[in-house]
Order: C-alpha cells, then sequence, then structure tokens
C-alpha cells in the first residue's frame, strides 16, 4: 500500500472514530417531570437528581433545579435511573441518607431507551426541620471545630449520619421528621450528648438550634 493510500486510509478511521463518538454524545433523551408534596403540591426549587442503578455508563446525575412550578427536565444516556428529590431549605431531607428514609416518598424508577420520558412524578415525604447548632469547649467557650456530630435514628441507633463542625463551631443538616439523638466529640474530648441524650423531634419546617459543650478528657 502507497504513503498516500495508508494516508488517506488513517484518516477515514480517524473520522469513524469521531463519527462514533459524536453519535455516542448525541444518544441521550429527554426525561421531564414534576416533584409535588405528599399532597400534591408542586414544590418550587426543588433539587432532583437520576441515579443510575445498572452500572450504566450515565452515571450519577449532578443535583438539578426545578423551577418555580416543580417541573424539570433532564437529558439521560439509556439505562435505568432512580430519580430523587430534595428540599433542605424547607425541611425535605436528602433521600440518599438512610436516616431520611420516608415510605411516604415516592422516588420512581424510569428505563431510558429510544425515547424521551414525559411526565415522570417525583414525591417528596413528610417535611422535617433544619437542625444546626454550634460545639463549644465547655470550660472557654470556645468553638471546636472538625468535631464530629452525630444524628442518629432514636428507634434505630445503627442508622446516622455525621457531619463536622465548621471553623467556628458551627454545623447544620436537614433532619426527617422522627426522633433523633445529637451527640459530638473532638480528639481530646469526651463523647458529649445533647441535653441528656433524650430525643428530639422537629415539626414541618421548624429550624432549631442547639449548643453542644464538649469536656476535656
Amino acid at each position: 500500500m502507497s504513503k498516500a493510500l495508508l494516508l488517506a486510509f488513517l484518516t477515514v478511521l480517524a473520522l469513524a472514530r469521531v463519527s462514533g463518538s459524536l453519535s455516542e454524545t448525541i444518544t441521550k433523551h429527554i426525561v421531564t417531570g414534576v416533584v409535588t408534596d405528599a399532597d400534591g403540591s408542586e414544590v418550587a426549587n426543588a433539587y432532583i437528581t437520576a441515579m443510575a442503578t445498572d452500572g450504566s455508563s450515565g452515571g450519577d446525575l449532578s443535583w438539578v433545579h426545578t423551577d418555580t412550578h416543580g417541573r424539570f427536565r433532564i437529558a439521560l444516556k439509556p439505562g435505568r435511573y432512580l430519580i430523587r428529590a430534595k428540599d433542605e431549605a424547607s425541611g425535605y431531607p436528602d433521600p440518599n441518607f438512610l436516616l431520611s428514609a420516608d415510605p411516604i416518598a415516592s422516588f420512581p424508577e424510569i428505563v431510558v431507551d429510544q425515547a424521551d420520558i414525559l411526565g415522570v412524578r417525583v414525591r417528596l415525604g413528610s417535611k422535617g426541620g433544619v437542625l444546626e447548632g454550634d460545639v463549644r469547649d465547655q470550660e472557654t467557650q470556645s468553638p471546636v471545630t472538625q468535631a464530629k456530630v452525630t444524628i442518629r435514628d432514636a428507634r434505630k441507633p445503627d442508622v446516622f449520619v455525621e457531619v463536622l463542625s465548621d471553623k467556628t463551631g458551627h454545623f447544620q443538616f436537614t433532619v426527617p421528621k422522627k426522633p433523633i439523638q445529637i451527640l459530638a466529640t473532638a480528639p481530646g474530648y469526651t463523647t458529649t450528648y445533647f441535653g441528656t441524650g433524650e430525643a428530639l423531634t422537629l415539626s414541618g419546617g421548624e429550624r432549631r438550634s442547639v449548643v453542644i459543650e464538649l469536656k476535656h478528657e
């Protein structure tokens, strides 16, 4: 084969590969739907995500805003996905945490194949509340940074989430409407429960602020 023919062949092969790559990038299909609360009312400015459940190359989609009528529109590659939603600022917690599991919520699983999917309905569960607080040194009242704050289901202690306090000793997390216990610890300090370890429940949309004072070991 002459150099000219070889070059032409390689050029055609390269163009075929580019064409194949481009075709892969345009095989996404549009998925539209709406996010509602438990009563069926649209939830404006909520977040939705599509989690691949079949190991597809589509991967997980970052959180996307709904519009003022709770509507969303996303583009997905072929595969099987679980559509989830949250609105932490309003009290609807991140459903990716087991602590936030709610039987009232409805997060549908869809199969993206050869066509667009329209009219997907996602229902949020019961509205919880926003828990925030400060972790302080009991003696000096100075903030304890990077303290590990554990928020756990009071009825199922093995179900919990852990968050860290920031440089001001502050933390925040949206919790479900269920009894929870709060405890904190940090290097050089003993583990301390908020209050005496009693459970507390935040009502729908409530914001609760707590202070946890740590004792030195």
